[in-house]
């Protein structure tokens, strides 16, 4: 290799650096001084001729320029592949979503209930828990799947870059689910990491007394369990002084505080069950009295009250929604829609192999009903004659 002179050597860097600049537009022409001041360096400058000479002759440098703008294929197919999965998926919910208005249309034209078998497609005034939880559920889903769209969506047009789910957000710049929970997440560790800082930065010993807005969730934590603390410790000591005083023990419920209100809700679930108890032996020795049913319920009976009224609501939905699945069901049979086609021809054959015997036995029972029947004697056929002539006269 021929070298070059000194001062032609050390403007090749510079050269190449602006040559870059102007090729490759993520940059925008911007560049440190100390980085170009680095490369006009002359024993950079000499490096790196010596190099561009070197990486010339390597074919393998002609690969790896070529997969300069992706940088990461796997997370680039991935996406490319979640997208058209993605849009697959919306078409058929689209369609299907469709297919189900029209036929809940055509249903109420007809001045019929439209028949459903998802808890959540029943009706506003037949949706139950069940229904109401799995629309939820599936709202929920629905807004995951459209952000993680949004977020592949990103990934190929950045060329496979990560992107984090908080940074898939709408036109409007809302963010999704999964990038709320990302975004409450990261800020908590941060309001944390801040926290901790300014406590390190002021020698504050512990989280709690740090300033009211320099305070961060270990702090705030802390503040109250120390202020629980407290209120039981305070309400301890006024027991003490009055049990002193008195002469007499002091029970926690005589003095404010947590201790207190706990036995508060014992005693009155104690005094519910003796009323209950007091109420079966006055009725009936032996008669299962339930804690709703008494004339005192209490917290047990107003428990299982709620419970069972949960339980009745679930039942209700699940039985009309069964009634409902049957009549679909009814609807989309083989042998209802297409009895010619194959499906419907099977349907039937199984049908009337399975309905055959029982048909046999219903027959064998009506004749065996017939053979020991006995004839009428007169008083019954003067009252079916006189039947006969009275829908005649009709």
């Amino acid at each position: 290799m021929q070298l070059l002179p000194y001062s032609i050597v050390r403007t090749l860097p510079l050269l190449g650096v602006v040559c870059t600049a102007f090729h490759n537009p993520q940059h925008h022409g911007i560049y440190h001084v100390q980085e170009i001041s680095r490369l006009t360096s002359p024993t950079t400058s000499l490096n790196l001729a010596t190099q561009d000479s070197s990486d010339s002759d390597n074919p393998e440098n002609d690969k790896n320029s070529e997969g300069m703008g992706v940088k990461n294929k796997g997370l680039l197919r991935l996406a490319k592949l979640s997208l058209e999965d993605y849009q697959w998926r919306q078409a058929l919910f689209k369609s299907s979503e469709a297919e189900r208005k029209v036929e809940e249309s055509l249903a109420r034209m007809m001045g019929d209930e439209p028949s459903y078998v998802r808890p959540m497609d029943a009706s506003s005034e037949k949706i139950g828990p069940l229904g109401l939880l799995e629309k939820s559920s599936v709202d929920w889903l629905l807004n995951v799947i459209d952000e993680e769209a949004r977020r592949a969506e990103k990934i190929v047009g950045q060329g496979g870059a990560l992107v984090r789910p908080y940074e898939a957000t709408t036109p409007e710049g809302e963010l999704g689910p999964l990038g709320m929970v990302e975004k409450n997440f990261v800020d908590f560790l941060e309001s944390i990491r801040q926290s901790e800082r300014i406590r390190s930065q002021a020698k504050v010993l512990r989280p709690k007394d740090l300033d009211e807005s320099q305070r961060g969730p270990l702090g705030k934590a802390e503040l109250e369990a120390v202020e629980k603390i407290n209120d039981i410790f305070y309400s301890e000591k006024v027991r003490a002084q009055q049990s002193w005083r008195r002469g007499r023990r002091v029970r926690p419920i005589d003095v404010p505080g947590p201790l207190g209100d706990f036995e508060m809700a014992v005693l009155d679930v104690v005094k519910a069950e003796q009323l209950r108890k007091r109420e079966k032996e006055e009725n009936a020795r032996g008669f299962a009295l339930r804690p709703k049913d008494s004339k005192v319920k209490g917290p047990l009976g107003e428990l299982e009250q709620q419970a069972v009224e949960a339980v009745r609501k679930l039942t209700d939905e699940e039985r009309y929604r069964l009634r409902s699945v049957k009549r679909f069901l009814d609807e989309k049979r083989p042998m209802e829609q297409d009895r010619m086609g194959v499906l419907g021809f099977v349907e039937t054959v199984m049908v009337g192999i399975i309905r055959a015997p029982i048909l046999m036995f219903q027959i064998i029972a009506r004749v065996k009903e017939l053979l020991d029947s006995e004839p009428l004697n007169e008083e019954d056929e003067k009252i079916l004659q006189n039947q006969k002539r009275k829908e005649d006269k009709q």
